[in-house]
């Protein structure tokens, strides 16, 4: 991905990937310069696709321009995640071996959906976390893993279990991006995503700069 103060390689990158989802900037205007790259990976035959509120001169130089509400980017973000794992179009051999998806966490962590879209430890006095039952589950001071990805507590189940309520139903309900924008832009991502294929995600003064940007 390139985000705010990427380096000249990581531009120069962009020339090369299959598909590039421009979201939460404005990136032929604002970074004219680096834009050159999206470009050039269009004319090589990659998707380009712009997302944002405003039809800009990004959007007239995209495949599709995919119209959005302010405010609702975490939304299409938690349902493209969920359409990966429903949809089984995640990299096993990559996410066992880079990622801490079936390390075990505390048997005391529980979830929005278990109380009420808050995390455990939450202190209402304070309205601060207390983040113990945060932590990795441990036995003889070795962090626990389940290879499988199959215990409930592993990461990649507690993220599946999170994810599952950004449906695309959601998208078009918060987001105002139909169901077909959405499986449109769902399958360029994983299409072009892979061993062999590269999506790239733009965001640089964008979503850094929402005033949920921190999300």
């Amino acid at each position: 991905s390139f985000g705010r103060g990427g380096a000249t390689q990581s531009l120069q990158d962009m020339a090369n990937a299959d598909c590039i989802i421009i979201q939460g900037s404005n990136m032929a205007e604002c970074h004219p310069v680096g834009f050159q790259w999206v470009v050039e990976a269009r004319a090589r035959g990659a998707v380009v696709i712009h997302i944002d509120p405003r039809f800009t001169r990004t959007s007239a130089n995209c495949d599709k321009h995919i119209p959005i509400r302010a405010g609702s980017d975490v939304v299409l973000l938690g349902a493209l995640i969920n359409h990966v794992l429903a949809n089984e179009l995640w990299f096993r051999d990559y996410v066992l071996a880079y990622t801490n998806a079936a390390t075990l966490i505390d048997e005391n962590y529980r979830d929005t959906e278990d109380l009420g879209g808050l995390f455990s430890g939450f202190d209402p006095d304070t309205g601060s976390y207390d983040r113990s039952s945060w932590a990795y589950a441990t036995r003889g001071g070795v962090i626990q893993r389940d290879e499988t990805l199959t215990d409930p507590r592993t990461v990649f189940q507690i993220l599946k279990r999170h994810y599952a309520r950004y449906t695309p139903e959601m998208v078009t309900e918060v987001c105002g991006i139909s169901a077909d924008d959405f499986g449109y832009l769902a399958r360029a991502a994983t299409a072009n995503s892979g061993r062999e294929r590269t999506t790239c995600f733009a965001y640089a003064v964008g979503w850094t700069q929402h005033s949920f940007g921190a999300q």
